[in-house]
């Protein structure tokens, strides 16, 4: 009976062992994982993961929603959006490319230069 018990032990003892050395590991391996990730994207993103990767990630994925949810543009950013010189957008506009001149502000639908494009380049 109490070789039974020692036993019965000693099985409790290496099971919470196995369990203590199993957390450990995954621990370790998430955190080797975490570090190459963020090296990864540090050097994919132009910045390094040590001086804030999340924020950085975050206020760039912000830019670009906020640029990408804005319908109407005006003319930089109409040249940005299409990636084209302001020679080049007055040479769409002369091809039939519509903006809505609010004063002497001139805006650009996303939309239209979508529609536009896709008609000049069919």
């Amino acid at each position: 009976m109490e070789q039974t018990i020692e036993k019965s032990i000693e099985e409790k003892i290496e099971s919470l062992i196995t369990q203590s050395l199993e957390k450990i590991l995954k621990k370790n391996i998430e955190s080797i994982l975490d570090t190459k990730l963020d090296s990864y994207l540090g050097n994919k993103l132009g910045f390094s993961p040590d001086k804030n990767l999340e924020k950085k990630l975050g206020e760039t994925i912000g830019q670009h929603n906020e640029h990408a949810a804005k319908e109407w543009l005006n003319v930089q950013e109409t040249c940005d959006y299409i990636g084209i010189s302001y020679k080049s957008l007055q040479k769409l506009i002369d091809q039939g490319l519509k903006g809505n001149s609010i004063g002497r502000s001139k805006r650009f639908s996303k939309t239209e230069i979508n529609h536009f494009l896709k008609n000049v380049q069919a």
